[in-house]
């Protein structure tokens, strides 16, 4: 599947713009996403300071009840974000998932800010017999300033996640 030239407007207060559940299994493979434009998030506007957005609000996530992966060779690429976005990623897999999710690639993404929030990261996690693993992360800006590590985007990779990478060039 190829997606490109899009340009999604203030997205509302209900979903991703890249979602990757709901369904009992997702079977993917070489998927390209490129050029794409968001408009504002809008996940926080009606809830003031007390922003305490639900797991099916990021740019890209996984909500409902997925449990069987095959999912492989992903390409994300030349996404621009414009205004605050709260959350990048949230991919926590269901604990009773099995599979993988892998070779995942984010390149030249531009974040315009991503406000800091006590009950808000940027999560990934895999499953005891389901891994998120070969991620790569590549010239990543927020504000400006490439990311060069998870703790610089406030991403925590959590269990059953291995070789997430983040690097600029």
């Amino acid at each position: 599947m190829v997606v490109r030239r899009c340009v999604v407007c203030w997205q509302a207060q209900n979903g991703a713009v890249f979602q990757f559940g709901w369904w009992s299994g997702r079977d993917m493979q070489k998927v390209r996403i490129s050029d794409v434009d968001v408009i504002h998030t809008d996940w926080c506007t009606f809830k003031g300071n007390n922003c305490h957005i639900s797991g099916n609000d990021a740019v890209i996530d996984l909500a409902g009840d997925t449990k069987s992966f095959k999912v492989s060779d992903i390409v994300i690429s030349n996404i621009r974000i414009e205004g605050s976005c709260p959350r990048l990623v949230y991919f926590k897999m269901n604990p009773a998932s099995t599979g993988s999710v892998t070779n995942m690639h984010f390149n030249n993404w531009s974040v315009e800010s991503q406000p800091t929030h006590d009950s808000l990261h940027n999560e990934i996690q895999g499953a005891n017999k389901a891994t998120a693993s070969n991620w790569t992360f590549t010239n990543l800006k927020i504000g400006g300033h490439c990311i060069n590590s998870p703790s610089q985007a406030d991403f925590s990779l959590e269990s059953h996640t291995n070789n997430i990478k983040f690097t600029c060039h």
